[in-house]
């Protein structure tokens, strides 16, 4: 009879369970499952968005890798991905290390200051930042000519040679504050036991924290790494404010590419055929990712 009773409570909150789970996956399903494959069956067709859908197989694809500046934004997308990432990870892990060494009060003050670019919007970073780069009265070229290195000062966002390396800047400079946080988490839950018996060992800071520290939050810095590698490749608003894409093409990236296609130019199938390759490009780098990056679990 308790057996029965148990059997039947379990199911009884199994059920609940799915009641409370409806709501939020029919949401899912009907705004990210069924638009994905819609768009998914739209990339092998050929449609303006007023005249009915017409089957193409696979020509959408095929003049997709023929568009020189689709292939420019899947160099300069991957570009800003991969390294804004790398840059990111690499601050934000060395700031949150030395905010092991500050006090509680003032720590939570250092954390809040680093974490708020991760809060502001996009469109303001950008903002903000086209002040910093302006040639004429741009605080960086200001600061360049206080320091006396005029010959390193630059037209920083309509130079070819200067505008990805701007906008990766901002992307890294965005992204530091979550992976500080993220790992700063990590690192508290390391026992200050296993640091203090390192250190009755005669272990420096900087031995401590390559041979105990890092190896022991790799898991948040992979996670780090993926947010940063997602935000790098899905970067879109902040180049539309910064440069549109400009000069010429040359900071365009596959989103603002994607969007002008199908909501410019009403090439709503090819717009859904360099959509799906765009995701299997941000999944193929979540992946190399992790392949990367060992993040492994310790006990703590």
């Amino acid at each position: 009879m308790a057996i029965n009773s148990h059997g039947s409570m379990k199911r009884s909150y199994m059920i609940k369970g799915f009641l409370f789970l409806l709501p939020a996956s029919l949401v899912y399903l009907f705004f990210a499952v069924i638009p994905f494959f819609d768009n998914l069956i739209l990339s092998f067709q050929d449609w303006n968005g007023f005249t009915a859908r017409v089957f193409s197989g696979l020509e959408n694809y095929t003049n997709a890798f023929s568009d020189a500046n689709f292939l420019l934004a899947i160099k300069n997308s991957v570009y800003l991905g991969v390294f804004s990432s790398i840059v990111s990870v690499v601050v934000g892990v060395l700031l949150a290390w030395l905010l092991l060494y500050v006090g509680r009060r003032s720590g939570g003050i250092f954390r809040t200051i680093l974490f708020s670019p991760s809060m502001i919007p996009a469109v303001i970073t950008a903002l903000i930042f086209s002040f910093v780069y302006e040639p004429e009265i741009g605080i960086l070229n200001h600061l360049l000519q206080l320091l006396h290195l005029e010959n390193l000062q630059a037209a920083w966002l309509t130079n070819k040679s200067t505008v990805l390396n701007s906008i990766l800047f901002v992307s890294a400079w965005k992204q530091v504050g979550l992976t500080m946080v993220l790992c700063f988490a990590g690192m508290q839950a390391i026992s200050t036991s296993l640091l203090e018996s390192a250190r009755l060992e005669g272990a420096g800071d900087w031995t401590i924290f390559r041979k105990i520290i890092l190896p022991l939050i790799m898991s948040f810095v992979q996670l780090s790494a993926i947010f940063a590698l997602m935000a790098g490749l899905k970067i879109y608003d902040t180049v539309l404010a910064l440069t549109n894409g400009g000069p010429g093409k040359f900071s365009v990236v596959m989103p603002m590419w994607i969007m002008q296609n199908a909501f410019s130019f009403n090439q709503y199938g090819y717009g859904a055929a360099m959509s799906v390759i765009f995701v299997l490009i941000v999944l193929a780098g979540m992946l190399v990712t992790k392949r990367l990056i060992k993040g492994e679990s310790y006990e703590l």
